[in-house]
Formats: C-alpha cells, sequence, structure tokens
C-alpha cells in the first residue's frame, strides 16, 4: 500500500539518477562527493516513502525494477526542469538575460534561423527564446512594442547597431502555363499591367508596407511570402518571388522567369539590427554573432 502522504525530496530523486546513469552507488557518491552509506541510506528512504522497491540485486550489481524504471522516466523531464530554473535564477542573480526576443523577416531562411537558435540553446539552454515573424518589421516597433532584442528587417531603421547580413535575390516569375509565357518577345509594361501581380502587405510596423508595383496594377495583396508562392504556384498571379524558395520549381521548369527588359531581378537586403549589445548583454551578443554580425554579408 502506498502512504497516504508523501513527502520524498527533490535530492532523493537527484540520487537515483546520479546511480542509474553512473552504474552504481560507488560513482553516484563519488560523483555527488557523499558516503556511499549516504546514498544507500537516501534510495532506501526513497523506496519506503513510495512503497515501490526500485532496485533489485543481482550478483553484485542493482538494477532498477520495472516500477524503478518507470518512475525514474517520469521524475527526469522534472529535474531538467529545475535544473533549467536553477540556471536562469543565477544568470538573472548575475545580470545575465532570463529571455531574449528576436523579430525575424520570414523572408530570411528558417533553416539558417533555426539553426542558429539550436546552437544558441545549447550554449544558453537556460534562456527562454521569444520567436515573433513576419514581413516588413519595423526593429523600432519590435523593439518599442514586442520587446525583442534583436530584429532582422529589410526596413532602414534609426537605430545605430545595424549590420548588414543578408542579400535575397528576388525574380520576377510566372507558372510556365501562364498567358504571359505565351508572349513571344520581351514583356512590356503594358503586358504586364494587363494581369495580376501578388504583392506582399504588412501593416506589422503600423503602417502599410508593401512591394513595388505599378499604381494602377492588378494586384492580390498577400501577408506571407508562402501565400505569394502559392498565387503564383496557382497560375493565377505572377509575382517576384526569392529565387532561393522556389529554385526546384526553376530548375523543374513548373514556375519560369518573364523576360522582362529591365528589372527582372531585385534584391532583399536584411540587416541585424540590435538593441543593446554591451558586454553585460553576452546572450544576446552571442545570438547576433550566430546570425552573422562578424561575417560579410552574403548574396543567395
Amino acid at each position: 500500500m502506498y502512504p497516504r502522504t508523501m513527502d520524498t525530496s527533490l535530492d532523493a530523486w537527484e540520487i537515483l539518477q546520479a546511480v542509474v546513469q553512473l552504474g552504481g552507488f560507488g560513482p553516484a557518491a563519488k560523483k555527488l562527493n557523499r558516503s556511499q552509506s549516504t546514498i544507500s541510506y537516501a534510495i532506501g528512504r526513497l523506496q519506503e516513502q513510495l512503497g515501490v522497491r526500485l532496485f533489485e540485486i543481482h550478483g553484485r550489481k542493482a538494477q532498477l525494477t520495472e516500477a524503478g524504471r518507470a518512475l525514474l522516466v517520469d521524475v527526469e523531464p522534472h529535474l531538467a526542469g529545475f535544473h533549467e530554473l536553477e540556471q536562469r535564477a543565477r544568470a538573472m542573480a548575475t545580470g545575465g538575460a532570463s529571455d531574449l526576443g528576436i523579430s525575424v523577416d520570414s523572408i530570411f531562411p528558417d533553416d539558417r534561423l533555426f539553426e542558429a537558435l539550436a546552437a544558441f540553446s545549447r550554449s544558453f539552454p537556460h534562456v527562454r527564446l521569444r520567436l515573433r515573424q513576419g514581413t516588413f518589421l519595423s526593429a523600432d516597433s519590435e523593439f518599442s512594442l514586442h520587446n525583442a532584442q534583436i530584429c532582422v528587417t529589410g526596413l532602414v531603421s534609426r537605430e545605430l547597431l545595424v549590420k548588414p547580413i543578408l542579400v535575397i535575390g528576388m525574380i520576377a516569375v510566372a507558372r510556365r502555363d501562364h498567358s504571359l509565357h505565351s508572349i513571344r518577345r520581351r514583356l512590356s509594361r503594358s503586358d504586364l499591367m494587363q494581369h495580376m501581380l501578388v504583392t506582399i502587405e504588412s501593416a506589422a510596423s503600423g503602417t502599410l508596407k508593401q512591394q513595388p508595383r505599378l499604381p494602377a496594377q492588378r494586384v492580390l495583396p498577400v501577408s506571407t511570402i508562402e501565400s505569394a508562392i502559392a498565387a503564383v504556384r496557382s497560375g493565377l498571379c505572377y509575382g517576384w518571388l526569392p529565387k532561393y524558395r522556389i529554385q526546384s520549381e526553376l530548375d523543374s521548369g513548373d514556375i519560369v522567369a518573364l523576360p522582362l527588359p529591365a528589372g527582372k531581378t531585385r534584391d532583399v537586403r536584411l540587416n541585424l539590427v540590435c538593441r543593446d549589445l554591451s558586454e553585460s548583454n553576452s546572450e544576446a551578443y552571442a545570438l547576433a554573432e550566430l546570425l552573422g554580425l562578424s561575417r560579410e554579408p552574403e548574396v543567395i
């Protein structure tokens, strides 16, 4: 029967974890800087409180029972969470960041972004990342309204700590069976005006921002790059899309570049904007480095 009230300690569960991970009471005692008798007593006391046998002796080795294995699996996430809490508290006590807000324009490649965030989390597991993605993000607004410390944006900022990190090529395209491809010459402005253009628009910074277009152009406004790509794939529209996002479809011929006399390609220059890169903010500096602070801007 289980005792009516249990008051097991976090320390006892950590001792159990150490015994299992290190392979015995002796190695656990050495690692935890305690006597072996203290370790044995703690395990015995834990078994008594739970009313469950955690170990079975096989020769000279103690092995987890099925119940012990199941309980250890359940408790390990809680131990990890507590250790993370301790790290966060220590970081706060020494002036370090406990969380870090980053706002990133959605045109920035996801694989690069999440590779950088994963590397950051391995180095600073106690820091909680707050990620916000959108189009036409304003660093000024992201810092003031969303408490971001870092912003990756294509918009010009008043901030001083601005570093160009990436140039993304945009290319005018349409699906291979779009009517624009039936015109056997270089396209004119009037040719484009007769067809719908997909444009990305956003009011994330408080004012409407949009891709360049002719004043009388028929447009289909969308709020994400993914929607713009889907609109072109459908054959409904033509548009300027990030070349790296549609490279496989360009290679297969499903999407084809438009034969424009000029302006077939455009460049979007992304900047890394940092609110504070002082020595006291080592976490923000580390993340900025992972995103390209010290590298020359790359063209993709």
